[in-house]
């Protein structure tokens, strides 16, 4: 059974008790890997991008493209990042933070910033600088990306209302969407990250944590560029 499966907050305090025994697996390509499952765009420049995942996280995104309808794909928007990418990310946001909130305290500013990425410099790694998290949605028989966030735009800041995996109001379509990402990732083996509907992750300190698990078998991973 999934530990505090509707917690929208997973404590670092906690997360750094999760014991570490990497596996020592290899990251592979996602890139190719299947004709079901689509590395996307990044979605911040536009540009085609190239993701990693750890062997058995590709195998189960594998199996969890095949519970999909005929004609449906997974589309990965990010997997692997190394510790210095996860870095630059956490800053921007922290930036974004400041920016927000100008007389809040350092504290405060870290707290807000640690709601929306992982931070990369305490003890148990980021879920994605590990290879075993992925963000990923749906992609239809036409090609497009479902839809999972009406009657708000998604990757707009409005969106950012309904990010919760079981957030109230959206739509029925949205809904019903969201409940065949859930199906076919959990059937496969991942878990879900609440505060996201997009974020699953195996293997993992926060996979471990919502699991009831003292260990993780991923830690950091090298970069494989």
């Amino acid at each position: 059974m999934l530990r505090r499966r509707n917690s929208l907050i997973e404590p670092i305090s906690e997360l750094n008790k999760i014991q570490i025994r990497d596996t020592g697996e290899p990251l592979v390509e996602l890139n190719g890997l299947d004709p079901r499952i689509v590395v996307l765009p990044n979605w911040h420049t536009g540009e085609p991008q190239q993701l990693f995942a750890r062997k058995t996280v590709a195998q189960m995104l594998q199996k969890a493209a095949r519970l999909l309808p005929k004609g449906y794909k997974l589309g990965i928007f990010s997997a692997y990042r190394s510790l210095e990418e996860q870095k630059r990310i956490y800053q921007r946001v922290y930036r974004r933070m400041k920016r927000r909130h100008p007389t809040a305290p350092k504290s405060v500013l870290r707290r807000l910033t640690n709601r929306f990425v992982h931070p990369p410099d305490i003890k148990t790694p980021p879920g994605h600088s590990t290879g075993g998290a992925i963000d990923l949605t749906l992609i239809g028989p036409d090609g497009k990306e479902l839809d999972m966030t009406s009657p708000y735009k998604w990757r707009t800041p409005k969106a950012r209302a309904v990010a919760a995996t079981y957030a109230e109001g959206i739509s029925e379509e949205a809904r019903k969407n969201r409940e065949l990402l859930i199906r076919v990732m959990t059937k496969a083996g991942f878990t879900n990250y609440a505060g996201e509907w997009w974020h699953w992750s195996y293997g993992d300190s926060c996979w471990a944590w919502r699991l009831g698990r003292k260990t993780a078998v991923y830690g950091a991973a090298p970069d494989p560029r």
